[in-house]
């Protein structure tokens, strides 16, 4: 079985986006191992196509201990393949220093040391921005949807927050967040407008019923068990989970949030304005239908 390790910094949202490229490598079949941020580790339990998560604090300045035992890593690891998901000169350098036979990235700063230098198109849909990696490699497969698997405490703890609420039959789930100043009349339109509907809140203000997931396992079996998530920006790895557990889900954006963020797909309803605070509750409500 071939091996394959994938240098991915970035935020959780930036890792949901990587997860079909996982997958597509995992289907060769092969072993694949990432190297992530502490922050977002966690996140891997929602991966079951990655089989060892290793960890390096990319942002700081790491010491050469630090560096090293990377270095020692990525050669223990006799791997087949590397690929980084973003340029650096550093980690293209350190992948060199390796000795791993394909060495594969996006042109830019550290390319001279990679052996496989693919164009980034920054335009795409960011998980098929990240799986035209997947062709530096050799492989020539389609990206498929972003997905996760939800371990099955995490699906039973949230059938048992449900039913401690009295839910029977669905409900909408809203992402409370500070930055859209509107969540309170939303909320009051859709009691009255909706009044059979049932609404849950995640966040620590709501005026409704309010959960707390302890992690992403928790927040992705809530999501999933949703008829409808309304989230806005402010909750970036809130919307994609979303988007990967395949929850219907309207997203409000501001200028500052490129739709390309969200697939096209009739699940997914983007309300976009200049600013969060310009989107309307009205509108919000009838998104919702």
């Amino acid at each position: 079985m071939l091996r394959f390790l994938v240098l991915s910094p970035g935020t959780s949202g930036e890792q949901l986006w990587l997860f079909p490229t996982l997958y597509s490598l995992s289907q060769v079949p092969a072993q694949v191992d990432v190297v992530v941020a502490p922050a977002v580790m966690s996140l891997y339990k929602l991966c079951p196509w990655v089989t060892r998560v290793l960890r390096y604090e990319y942002d700081s300045r790491n010491s050469l201990t630090e560096w090293v035992n990377l270095l020692g890593a990525v050669r223990d690891g006799y791997y087949d393949g590397v690929v980084v998901t973003r340029p650096s000169g550093n980690l293209s350098f350190l992948l060199w220093l390796s000795g791993v036979r394909e060495r594969v990235g996006f042109a830019g700063a550290g390319q001279r040391w990679l052996t496989q230098v693919v164009t980034p198109k920054p335009q795409q849909y960011p998980p098929e921005f990240y799986h035209d990696l997947v062709a530096g490699l050799g492989l020539r497969v389609p990206c498929g949807a972003m997905a996760v698997q939800i371990p099955a405490a995490a699906v039973a703890w949230a059938e048992t927050q449900q039913q401690q609420l009295g839910l029977q039959s669905g409900y909408a789930l809203v992402v409370w967040d500070d930055q859209y100043p509107h969540w309170a009349q939303v909320v009051a339109q859709l009691q009255q407008q909706q009044p059979d509907l049932p609404l849950v809140a995640l966040g620590d203000r709501a005026a409704i019923a309010t959960l707390t997931p302890a992690d992403e396992g928790q927040q992705a079996a809530l999501l999933a068990g949703a008829t409808l998530v309304v989230v806005s920006e402010a909750q970036p790895t809130l919307l994609q989970l979303a988007v990967a557990v395949q929850a219907p889900v309207v997203a409000l954006l501001s200028a500052a949030t490129p739709q390309r963020v969200l697939p096209t797909s009739e699940l997914c309803i983007p309300l976009c304005a200049p600013t969060l605070a310009e989107i309307t509750p009205a509108q919000v409500v009838q998104a919702l239908g």
